[in-house]
């Protein structure tokens, strides 16, 4: 997986994403720590449809 760009759920600012600060929950979902409000949020990944083979802008 390469760099991802996803806005915090709880400060929305941009956070850009690194395979080696990632911890892969499930399959579908990741956690990581904002290094923006230090919070630690889940993300949920797009794997089937349309937006999964496009860039992850957070929109």
């Amino acid at each position: 997986m390469a760099t991802q760009v996803r806005a915090c759920p709880r400060c929305f600012k941009l956070m850009w994403l690194k395979e080696e600060l990632l911890e892969h929950e499930d399959e579908n979902t990741i956690r990581t720590t904002c290094p923006h409000c230090k919070s630690l949020v889940r993300v949920r990944l797009v794997i089937e449809g349309p937006n999964a083979t496009g860039p992850k802008m957070g929109h």
